[in-house]
């Protein structure tokens, strides 16, 4: 009987890591196309800022922001925010009644002053107190929307869509650092869609061991710290195959919370985010995709294959963990509040195949290594292992595990998609990142994703806690702004 069993459960992982491949490999090969019809149609930046700029049906652009108690940074990253080029685009911060001395510092270092707004509450959120803007010429395009107290990201994002009134925004975090050509390079896409554009993604690298000088990333590089390097390589297959390789076919899996551009009216007829979810970016993109759907409206979806913004990544064991156990807890919600979606074909490739793709091969795949392990270890206490099919199973996953890191990496300097700070040294630190994470990383996000199951499960109270982020230095005192004006 037992041979039986472990016959069965030996064809099912082979068989399931046959087909996770395979849909890895074609990921891989979409993402190459992808990206080769965009070196077509996509020109350089100084093309896109020269028509965009001189366009007069350029759409404006809002940057949301929430923040709470940020006065350690929230001067640095407001500049930060405020230096991208783009003709018509403004920033707004939400401050989420914020309990240190950030509303306070924001006043003092940009003139700011208590304005009239209309308090028209198109998606849900706390109530607004006040709008502010500033009385300097300078920061004419910085609102701060103060608020009362939500505690989640989501609902600092909804306040202000309440308050934005240009046509499409940016939902982002405020310690997150944006291209300053990452716009204009978002709304090429937009402009030139045939189709009505619902959203738009771009790549997120790691920001430790970068060098960051007055907000922007001046030298990208490679932390030597374990957890953000391993990130790092995760986050490029993320973007650069994963999200790349599904745009094509109309469907993203998410647009990432840390920076993703929408349609502002699309967003409001869908219900704004779910301040409750632990998942909003992909239960908003789900809940869009169900509206367009069932109005009969077309639309797009795309992904910029550039990177466009630079996040913190957490640095300890412990904030990876806080990270990760929310994300699992997360893709558990989307599981069960979004399957009357999963293969139903009504909803298109998102329906059909993006979701059959995320339960198969994202939400089951840790319990099946788990499953596996134990097995493993109670088939070697009995002696029952054969150990040449073992052997065989893992040494093939092992190896499409690195390949698939290898192919991300060479795509990466084909395109010359960074320009890496030590270019040689860097590519070293990934390589060595993807030899050593099947046995390293993979295992721990496997298990930090279990917990995260088990708490969905045993339905413990969810808690928005927040990652502990170090900062990315401070601004210089002098700057010559006449790059960053001159698009404003």
């Amino acid at each position: 009987m037992w041979i039986k069993i472990y016959y069965l459960f030996s064809y099912t992982v082979f068989f399931y890591t046959i087909a996770a491949m395979l849909w890895l490999l074609y990921l891989a090969i979409q993402s190459i196309r992808a990206q080769n019809r965009l070196k077509i149609n996509l020109p350089d930046d100084d093309t896109i800022r020269y028509i965009l700029k001189a366009s007069p049906i350029t759409p404006a652009v809002s940057i949301i922001a929430p923040a709470y108690n940020e006065e350690k940074t929230i001067i640095e990253n407001v500049h930060s925010l405020l230096q991208v080029y783009y003709p018509d685009f403004e920033v707004i911060i939400v401050n989420d009644e914020s309990t240190d001395k950030t509303l306070e510092l924001l006043i003092e270092e940009f003139d700011l002053v208590e304005v009239p707004f209309t308090n028209s509450m198109r998606v849900p959120s706390k109530p607004i107190t006040s709008v502010m803007r500033s009385q300097n010429e300078q920061y004419k395009n910085l609102v701060i929307v103060n608020k009362e107290h939500g505690g989640r990201k989501a609902d600092g994002t909804n306040a202000g869509i309440n308050v934005c009134t240009n046509p499409y925004f940016v939902s982002t975090d405020v310690d997150c650092i944006i291209e300053p050509m990452a716009l204009y390079r978002m709304m090429w896409l937009v402009v030139n869609s045939h189709d009505p554009m619902m959203g738009v993604g771009a790549s997120m690298f790691i920001l430790n061991g970068c060098k960051v000088e007055d907000g922007t990333v001046t030298k990208p590089g490679i932390s030597l710290s374990p957890i953000p390097l391993f990130q790092q390589l995760e986050y490029m297959r993320s973007f650069l195959i994963g999200k790349l390789g599904w745009s094509p076919i109309n469907a993203l899996p998410n647009i990432s919370g840390g920076f993703g551009l929408f349609n502002t009216e699309v967003v409001v007829k869908s219900g704004g985010y779910d301040s409750l979810s632990m998942a909003e970016d992909v239960d908003m993109l789900l809940r869009m995709v169900t509206y367009m759907k069932n109005s009969g409206q077309k639309f797009r979806l795309a992904q910029v294959p550039q990177v466009c913004c630079w996040t913190e990544g957490p640095e300890t064991l412990h904030m990876l963990y806080r990270q990760r156990v929310r994300w699992a807890r997360g893709l558990c919600e989307v599981v069960s509040h979004h399957i009357k979606l999963f293969f139903n074909i009504n909803y298109g490739p998102t329906g059909g195949v993006i979701l059959p793709y995320i339960w198969l091969f994202e939400f089951i795949a840790p319990i099946l290594e788990a499953s596996g392990f134990v097995f493993m270890i109670w088939l070697i206490l009995i002696g029952a292992v054969n150990w040449s099919s073992a052997l065989l199973i893992f040494g093939m996953i092992y190896i499409f595990s690195v390949s698939l890191s290898f192919v991300v990496l060479v795509f990466d300097y084909a395109t010359n998609a960074v320009k890496w700070r030590h270019r040689f040294i860097s590519y070293l630190k990934l390589i060595l990142a993807g030899l050593l994470e099947p046995f390293i990383y993979h295992p721990i996000i496997t298990t930090f994703s279990l917990i995260g199951y088990w708490n969905f499960l045993t339905q413990r109270t969810a808690e928005w806690k927040t990652i502990r982020r170090t900062g990315f230095g401070k601004r210089k005192k002098e700057k010559d702004n006449s790059e960053t004006t001159e698009d404003k």
